[in-house]
């Protein structure tokens, strides 16, 4: 006897009862599946096995997915710093003055170290940076220098801090987290207000901005060109 499709389909989802179909969902229940296990047991100890049971899927579909246990961190990491990045075309269009939509991306970006969950995976990667360097190479690339990038892109819209617009943001990105996050990971058990959050931000805008007017330097190198 011949099966149509639809029937197939419906006797798979009765031999798998417990693994409904991913999608979005079912994405984010991996992801969020883990985080709890890497937060439980480290980068090292946590096993893809695990995982997948957590997440009420197969090991075939995580691979298929996260080919390696470093896609799965690195995904962890990203779903923290997509909202972020998703946010650039905003700021590019944005009619906001530089001070301000500095100030929002620097409060954004320093929120976002400073989580509790964000923060403690960030442990996790600093720890195990020497063991695993292809882990901490991807989300370099993948994270750190592609908001650099952005944040680049948006200072030479505006005329700020060129010509080298990625060294400026990547001064800037140091102004907004330096010794602060350094000190949220050394002491867990530190709690950072908003206040002192928006305080801390405020002050890296105004000294940035300070080193590089809008529009000025750039100005400023084009007339020594000519």
């Amino acid at each position: 006897m011949t099966l149509t499709k639809q029937e197939t389909a419906s006797r798979s989802r009765k031999r798998n009862p417990g693994r409904p179909p991913l999608g979005d969902s079912g994405r984010k229940r991996i992801l969020e599946a883990t985080a709890a296990v890497f937060l439980q047991k480290g980068y090292a100890r946590a096993a893809t096995n695990e995982i997948a049971r957590r997440a009420r899927t197969s090991k075939q579909t995580l691979y298929t997915l996260f080919p390696t246990k470093a896609d799965l961190f690195a995904g962890v990491i990203a779903a923290h710093t997509e909202s972020l990045f998703a946010r650039h075309p905003e700021y590019i269009e944005s009619s906001a003055p530089p001070q301000v939509a500095l100030a929002e991306i620097g409060y954004l970006t320093l929120n976002m170290f400073t989580a509790p969950r964000f923060l403690a995976l960030y442990r996790i990667l600093v720890a195990e940076a020497h063991n695993f360097p292809d882990l901490s190479r991807q989300l370099w690339q993948s994270c750190m220098v592609r908001g650099r990038n952005l944040l680049a892109e948006y200072l030479k819209s505006r005329r700020i801090g060129g010509p080298a617009y990625s060294k400026s943001a990547a001064q800037f990105i140091s102004f907004v987290l330096g010794d602060f996050v350094i000190n949220a990971m050394l002491n867990p058990d530190l709690e950072l207000s908003d206040r002192a959050l928006r305080s801390r931000v405020h002050d890296a805008v105004d000294d940035f901005l300070h080193l590089h007017p809008p529009g000025k330097a750039e100005g400023a190198a084009s007339r020594k060109q000519g």
